[in-house]
């Protein structure tokens, strides 16, 4: 059984399952709400919250003592694609840190780190890396926290990574361009899959207050960039629709305005077939898929 952790704007977010073929078994979950301001823009704000909140999730059971994945979402994470041959590790590595040295002359030590990327393989024995650097300050801190409330860090990835590893056990999106946006608080990351492969994501953070005209019309700009860039790459592939995590059923106002703004199909994300749960926690399924971060991060 496998335990994974988000810490989002709004909740730390906790899921156990298991990776199955088809998907995600999820055994368990539970979301315990923030007070605002103790997590912004993804940055932990209030760390003795955060530490008194994890501890006792620990003592009540909730979360074991060792072996936690967590999942983060940080702008500041690097990504890129990156097309290698069949190499070492330790190559590998090195071959990433060449890529990343611009910033790192301006940012603090990086942390390096890949995983592949299969979508049916590569000729020529190579294949294809989400290659990713990150401030080991960063991860370090996120380490001596969950420490500090006597938890054991096992892994640390990124959301998009644990999205993209997904989206591989999700066969009814295979040859499907769309967009699937995350909506956390007042940040929303949007992710573009064209022909089921993904292309491009993009996030911002939309000052209006949810359900207002201003906001509707802030996230319609966003999205239109999506659509935009979409356009540019000439992949004779059209948006067919955008879904999205995060919104409540009440605010599907929001999204019957978009699909007249933007001209596509878009709707909140109520079902997924890769996604199983427990029969005692099938009353919580939109809760879950509102923070898929923390189910996907248990696909190894």
């Amino acid at each position: 059984m496998i335990t994974s952790i988000y810490i989002s704007n709004e909740n730390i977010v906790i899921a156990s399952g298991k990776e199955t073929k088809t998907g995600v078994m999820v055994k368990s979950y539970t979301a315990i709400p923030l007070t605002e301001g103790v997590v912004i823009n993804g940055m932990i704000i209030n760390e003795d919250n955060i530490r008194e909140k994890l501890s006792k999730l620990r003592k009540d059971g909730i979360i074991p003592k060792k072996n936690i994945r967590l999942v983060i979402d940080r702008s500041t994470a690097l990504v890129k694609f990156i097309k290698i041959p069949n190499l070492k590790k330790d190559i590998i590595l090195e071959h990433i840190k060449n890529t990343f040295a611009d910033a790192a002359q301006i940012r603090d030590k990086l942390v390096y780190d890949y995983s592949i990327i299969n979508y049916n393989g590569e000729k020529n024995g190579s294949y294809l890396i989400l290659a990713t650097a990150i401030d080991r300050q960063l991860i370090e801190d996120y380490i001596e926290l969950f420490k500090s409330a006597d938890i054991g860090i096992k892994c640390i990835d990124i959301a998009l990574n644990s999205i993209i590893k997904f989206q591989n056990h999700c066969p009814s999106y295979n040859s499907k361009t769309f967009i699937i946006s995350f909506v956390d608080a007042d940040n929303v990351f949007s992710l573009l899959f064209i022909n089921g492969k993904y292309s491009f994501s993009n996030r911002c953070r939309l000052v209006p207050d949810r359900g207002t005209p201003e906001y509707s019309s802030e996230l319609s700009n966003f999205l239109s960039t999506i659509i935009q860039f979409n356009k540019s790459q000439k992949s004779d592939h059209d948006i067919e629709y955008a879904i999205f995590c995060g919104f409540n059923e009440n605010e599907t106002v929001i999204c019957d305005e978009l699909t007249e703004t933007l001209g596509i199909k878009v709707d909140i994300l109520r079902e997924c077939p890769a996604l199983a749960l427990n029969s005692k926690i099938e009353s919580q399924k939109s809760q879950i898929i509102n923070n898929l971060f923390v189910v996907t991060n248990i696909i190894n």
